[in-house]
């Protein structure tokens, strides 16, 4: 592999972050957007990442990259996020909240004092809600995945299914072109597929590094979801995204 200086940097970031607009890089490396097109060709030639309209992803994976790696990523992105999302919820509700990075940040943004109900399989929201007393939570038993920080299989989705929420909280491994969700494995897809259908009202959140990112499962539509949270940047990487989201009934919320 023979890459330059500025293209293993922008390797490097690319795997910080899972996407990089055009912009973003010629602003930050102080050259034209032609130039930073060929540094993007190249890394695609080699298979190190994957061109798309107005930047470039990761390429497509059978597996999500560890719980570790994704929880250091996108990091304040995902405060907003979360923090965006935790003020639409109303006191006394029930949440799901599903597995996930930013899931997890959900979770600590949520205020220690608001009496709320929880069901999660989410390890890393378990731990932040275990200091908020006002929360009551429920914690789904299975199968531990310890590099995901989460339980999943059958008896996860069962133990799921004996609540109804008034809120779904959701993330998303991809999200193609025509608002497609999808997941890495089967499992996580019939888990999130679950908590959308057994709650009334549904919220999705996911920065922009998903927007475009292949993952082979197939969770859902946006028809099937209320409430969109990303990021300012998410319509670089999806331009069509405020058109998708009005066709659906989505409500969209760049933070």
């Amino acid at each position: 592999m023979s890459l330059t200086a500025r293209q293993r940097e922008i390797f490097g970031w690319l795997n910080d972050t899972g996407y990089l607009s055009t912009e973003q890089l010629a602003s930050r490396f102080g050259v034209s957007s032609q130039t930073i097109r060929r540094d993007i060709n190249e890394l695609s030639v080699q298979g190190l990442a994957r061109r798309m309209h107005g930047g470039l992803t990761l390429p497509a994976s059978q597996n999500n990259i560890s719980y570790l790696q994704r929880s250091t990523a996108q990091v304040e992105r995902k405060r907003r996020i979360a923090q965006a999302a935790v003020e639409m919820i109303e006191p006394d509700a029930t949440i799901f909240l599903g597995y996930g990075t930013t899931v997890a940040e959900f979770a600590r943004a949520l205020p220690a004092d608001r009496p709320l109900r929880v069901v999660t399989t989410n390890l890393g929201a378990v731990l932040a809600l275990a200091d908020k007393p006002a929360v009551e939570t429920w914690v789904a038993g299975g199968r531990l995945r310890a590099g995901d920080f989460d339980v999943m299989g059958s008896a996860t989705v069962d133990f799921m299914r004996k609540f109804r929420a008034h809120v779904a909280i959701c993330g998303a491994a991809g999200i193609d072109e025509h608002g497609t969700l999808y997941e890495f494995q089967p499992e996580e897809a019939e888990l999130s597929q679950s908590l959308l259908s057994h709650s009334h009202e549904r919220m999705l959140l996911a920065d922009s590094s998903k927007f475009g990112r292949h993952a082979p499962c197939r969770v859902a539509a946006f028809e099937q979801i209320d409430h969109l949270f990303t990021d300012t940047d998410a319509t670089d990487a999806q331009p069509a995204l405020s058109a998708l989201c009005e066709a659906a009934g989505v409500t969209l919320h760049a933070c």
